[in-house]
């Protein structure tokens, strides 16, 4: 499920709200804006406040890989995976890249 800024009400709103908004939905917010939603990522970790996970996307990349990096994106991550990570979508470039990032998240089972 894709949501959009103006079909939610946050439209022109600060991004803390944005954030918010997404995490309420259980959403993964989507950004190019690096500067303010890595350091709001950063004091959501220091305040102990939980949001759905960030993915930061390079503005020069292509439409065509935003997508196939956003269709990895979701096909592989859970919703617990994605909590309260800062992630980039370059890290979704490649099926391993993404298969391999994805195993960094899941934590281990102790084994018996």
């Amino acid at each position: 499920m894709l949501y959009l800024p103006p079909e939610q009400g946050v439209s022109g709103q600060p991004d803390a709200d944005h954030l918010a908004k997404a995490t309420s939905l259980g959403a993964v917010l989507v950004s190019q804006n690096h500067q303010d939603f890595a350091p709001l990522h950063y004091q959501c970790q220091a305040e102990h406040r939980p949001h759905a996970g960030i993915i930061l996307v390079a503005g020069r990349t292509s439409l065509a890989t935003k997508f196939a990096c956003l269709e990895r994106a979701g096909r592989l991550l859970t919703p617990e995976m994605a909590r309260n990570h800062l992630m980039h979508l370059g890290q979704f470039g490649t099926d391993e890249r993404a298969e391999a990032f994805v195993i960094s998240l899941t934590p281990l089972r102790p084994q018996p």
